[in-house]
């Protein structure tokens, strides 16, 4: 659960490797130093990214280099990072995933990837999509 996302934020894969530990991490909350190494991943910056995971950049700013994210946020760092993780799996390249996830979609309402990803629902929303494709289903 999540290890591939946790280590594309430069964390150790190895401290997910189960449910529980992976449940650890998430309620201890992720380092605010990981939302740079996903805005640098994702190729978004920190003040498109923050809303996303429902902070503020401001105090995200103030605990840079100790604080933590909130689990809730952490969560959802960790599920948008999944969302990157499918179209990869997907396109088979990460380049061509992020390029899937920032244009609108006609399987998307004609609006991008990245316009769900402010919610759980619309990860889903998106991460679905992703499998329809997979799976050779109407997207």
């Amino acid at each position: 659960m999540y290890a591939t996302e946790y280590a594309l934020l430069g964390g150790n894969a190895k401290a997910m490797n189960t449910t529980e530990n992976a449940l650890n991490v998430i309620r201890q909350g992720l380092p605010v130093d990981m939302i740079d190494h996903a805005g640098d991943v994702l190729r978004v910056t920190k003040g498109d990214l923050v809303p996303l995971i429902g902070a503020n950049l401001r105090s995200i700013q103030r605990k840079k280099g100790d604080g933590n994210l909130t689990p809730q946020q952490s969560e959802h760092t960790l599920a948008i990072m999944g969302v990157l993780t499918s179209a990869t799996d997907y396109f088979n390249d990460r380049e061509t995933a992020l390029e899937w996830m920032k244009t609108p979609q006609i399987a998307l309402g004609n609006k991008s990837a990245f316009s769900y990803l402010d919610t759980m629902a619309g990860i889903s929303f998106v991460n679905d999509i992703i499998n329809r494709m997979k799976y050779g289903m109407t997207a």
